[in-house]
């Protein structure tokens, strides 16, 4: 039986800028479609909780949840920040960034350990199906998420991330 915690207790090896710097819980813990990246890193985190917790993690799946991500809300960054509201981008930037560092471990099969950049660059330098350069940009991006470089950055990011993704699980299913 899945038991979620009321409150989820934020790991300290989450709580790095931009994610959760002043944030110790999250309040009202429930579980959306993984998709929808409400809260970022949520399942990572509820799997370090209680990694008894039976359900399907997304790193269990073939899905690319950060495409599909991605694809529903890039215009509506693109918009922000042609406004030139960037304070505004601020936000979904920080949780479009975690989506794809969530995709990236979990297309490895395995959930993020920590969001401490030696510890994050070092786990990333062991994936399969990294976009070329991967941790420098995702250093720019963690440090610039509200400019328009990061969303074009990340955008690129993504592309060339499911290009990959899709080479990489191909040839798994060859083996």
């Amino acid at each position: 039986m899945n038991v979620l915690p009321r409150n989820l207790e934020i790991p300290d090896s989450f709580r790095f800028a931009p994610f959760f710097v002043n944030q110790k819980r999250i309040e009202k813990c429930s579980v959306s479609k993984p998709h929808t990246f409400q809260t970022p890193f949520l399942y990572d985190m509820l799997y370090h909780h209680n990694v008894l917790l039976s359900f399907p993690w997304p790193w269990e799946q073939e899905e690319n949840y950060f495409h599909i991500y991605w694809k529903k809300n890039r215009d509506a960054l693109c918009s922000c920040f042609h406004q030139r509201k960037y304070e505004q981008a601020r936000a979904p930037m920080i949780r479009s960034i975690a989506a794809l560092i969530d995709q990236l471990f979990w297309t490895n099969g395995c959930p993020v350990q920590s969001l401490d950049e030696v510890d994050l660059y070092e786990n990333i330098s062991t994936l399969s199906a990294v976009p070329l350069n991967c941790k420098e940009r995702l250093n720019y991006l963690l440090h610039q998420p509200s400019r328009y470089l990061s969303f074009v950055q990340l955008d690129e990011l993504e592309r060339e991330f499911t290009k990959k993704r899709a080479a990489y699980l191909q040839k798994r299913k060859r083996v």
